[in-house]
């Protein structure tokens, strides 16, 4: 038991994603991740944070989810795109690790590690005694969430980091939020977190993605907010004195 505790998650918040490879103002939505840096570091800046902590894509060069690898991967029988002619965003079915089935949204090359794509953005304000969460180091498996893979078959440490400082709330923010944001929120509510979407504070690849996703979350529960918003909530939680469960550790 716990009284509430509340963490900052800011997702992806990369120079591949600002202004890169796969930068969101060049995405559909045209939604320029210049703009939401501004707005996070607001949030940062709040005083009432019990933890902040920022993700990182962290991939390898010959990742799965990169156009430019699909033809090293082996097509399954359902794709009906063919890897060799993929293009960005086709939706491909592979064949990995021993006949496994494997959906996959193909991407520019993005955030390779210990690129200059892969740094968090120079304008970014990390806060001190913050945790950088890496993710998609597997080459075989995209990982959208910051807490599982895409597969839900290897986990990062995120959980593991939010039990040991007692976290009950969650607020994300940052990129995309019809992506890495969506299935981070989807995974904090499973999890049994009280979850925050903080929707200004965010940048996403698809109106229309970004439309269906956030209605979706608020059918699961999640409490869409906005960056001004964010600072009362936080004073509310730290003066409700009530005993609150801490989400388990354990499946």
């Amino acid at each position: 038991m716990s009284q509430n505790k509340c963490v900052l998650l800011v997702v992806d918040m990369q120079n591949d994603f600002i202004s890169g490879s796969l930068a969101m103002k060049d995405c559909p939505a045209k939604q320029d991740g210049n703009h939401t840096i501004h707005v996070v570091n607001k949030l940062t800046s709040l005083p009432n944070w019990d933890l902040i902590v920022y993700t990182k894509d962290w991939h390898p060069a010959d990742h799965i989810s990169f156009v430019t690898n699909a033809y090293k991967f082996e097509r399954h029988e359902e794709s009906t795109i063919d890897p060799t002619s993929a293009e960005v965003y086709d939706k491909v079915v592979f064949n990995v690790d021993g006949n496994q089935r494997r959906e996959q949204v193909l991407w520019p090359p993005h955030c390779i590690q210990s690129s200059w794509g892969s740094e968090l953005h120079p304008d970014l304000l990390v806060a001190n005694g913050s945790h950088i969460v890496t993710k998609g180091m597997d080459k075989h498996v995209d990982s959208y969430s910051a807490f599982f893979d895409n597969q839900h078959l290897q986990e990062t440490e995120l959980r593991e980091l939010l039990q040991r400082n007692n976290i009950t709330h969650v607020f994300v923010c940052g990129v995309a939020t019809d992506v890495c944001v969506n299935f981070t929120v989807q995974d904090s509510l499973d999890l049994g977190y009280q979850t925050y979407l903080v929707e200004d504070a965010c940048a996403g690849v698809s109106w229309q993605n970004i439309e269906v996703q956030v209605k979706k979350l608020v059918e699961k529960k999640a409490n869409i907010i906005q960056s001004d918003q964010v600072s009362a909530e936080l004073e509310k939680l730290h003066n409700d004195k009530t005993t609150v469960t801490v989400p388990c550790n354990h499946d």
